[in-house]
């Protein structure tokens, strides 16, 4: 009669010890809350702006600077929180006074972006992405006997390091806030006017500044 009893709690304890583990993986599984999950594809749009004006008191001199960006990114989340993809961004600065000069720059490269956080609501990440980098420069520079105007065109290698926080709203859409990095190695093409000479140079140039921007979280792209 006791074996009997035991035979008959045996596989009872074994389907509690079952199901009590199925429970424990599914509370794990839903632990992991994060908006930036694996297999999710993020694709989003950022943008950077700057204006200032520098006046001269003594000559009533003034100069204007005007900075745009905009940067598209799209990619994969490989595992959870670890995205996989590639950028482009576009820079234009431009100045205006005495000495005017345009200044633009297009980058193509890789992405990879690590989020911090496993909360629902958002999380701190850092970004890097080293590629190809374009470059045009035209400055014009006004003189009592004319002008002088210099013409820069060249390509090299660049590398975007980002910072931000990346807040999600209902597991579809992230708005982020941050501050980049632009570090760009050129080979320029330097034609000067109305001289008419001609040089080749190495130039690096390093910018910083804040971006804001929205992405779109989907399960297939």
């Amino acid at each position: 009669m006791k074996y009997y009893t035991i035979l008959k709690i045996i596989p009872i304890c074994i389907t509690l010890l079952f199901y009590g583990s199925i429970n424990a993986q599914e509370i794990k599984n839903d632990s992991v809350v994060t908006p930036f999950r694996k297999g999710k594809w993020l694709t989003g749009l950022s943008g950077t702006i700057n204006s200032s004006t520098i006046e001269l008191r003594s000559t009533d001199e003034t100069t204007t600077t005007n900075e745009y960006g905009i940067n598209l990114t799209t990619g994969k989340f490989i595992k959870d929180r670890f995205l996989v993809g590639g950028t482009i961004a576009a820079n234009r600065s431009n100045n205006s006074g005495i000495v005017e000069r345009t200044t633009e720059n297009l980058f193509v490269g890789p992405l990879v972006s690590y989020y911090i956080s496993k909360v629902e609501r958002g999380s701190l990440f850092f970004q890097v992405s080293p590629g190809y980098v374009r470059y045009i420069d035209n400055t014009r520079i006004e003189q009592t006997t004319g002008f002088v105007e210099e013409l820069s065109e060249g390509s090299g290698f660049g590398t975007l390091l980002g910072v931000g926080y990346s807040y999600s709203f209902f597991d579809l859409v992230t708005f982020d806030i941050g501050l980049k990095t632009n570090l760009l190695w050129i080979n320029i093409d330097q034609e000067s006017i109305p001289v008419n000479t001609a040089t080749s140079e190495d130039i690096f140039v390093n910018s910083i500044s804040f971006s804001f921007g929205f992405n779109i979280l989907v399960d297939t792209f």
